[in-house]
């Protein structure tokens, strides 16, 4: 159960940080909504803490999964920016601000949660 509930707050945090970035500067660069940033961020969220936080953090470390978050960050708003209005609406200055701010704030995210994920009880981390 311990395990499940860090999930679970590992999985708000992050969705909160993406859903802040995404809900103020997708709609200033572009032409997404705010409802629509927020369903961005949702499948964001879910989509690099399956593929980078749980299974390439823990095998090679913070820099790579950085990178491949801020990639899967550009993929899934590319598409959804496509998907949405058969074009890319965002801006040069949207896309390097938007990716900066989530590479900034993955880089603390996995900070935080390779300390909670090791450690068990009162047991130092592993």
């Amino acid at each position: 159960m311990m395990i499940f509930s860090r999930h679970v707050t590992a999985l708000l945090i992050k969705f909160v940080m993406i859903a802040i970035i995404s809900i103020v500067l997708l709609p200033l660069f572009s032409q997404i909504t705010a409802i629509q940033a927020f369903v961005i961020a949702l499948v964001l969220t879910i989509v690099a803490y399956l593929a980078g936080d749980l299974w390439i953090l823990h095998r090679y470390g913070n820099v790579y999964t950085t990178i491949a978050d801020v990639v899967m960050a550009a993929l899934v708003i590319g598409i959804a920016d496509q998907i949405l209005h058969y074009t890319m609406t965002i801006t040069a200055a949207g896309w390097i601000i938007t990716l900066a701010l989530i590479a900034f704030g993955e880089w603390y995210f996995h900070k935080y949660l390779v300390i909670p994920m090791n450690t068990v009880g009162n047991e130092p981390p592993v």
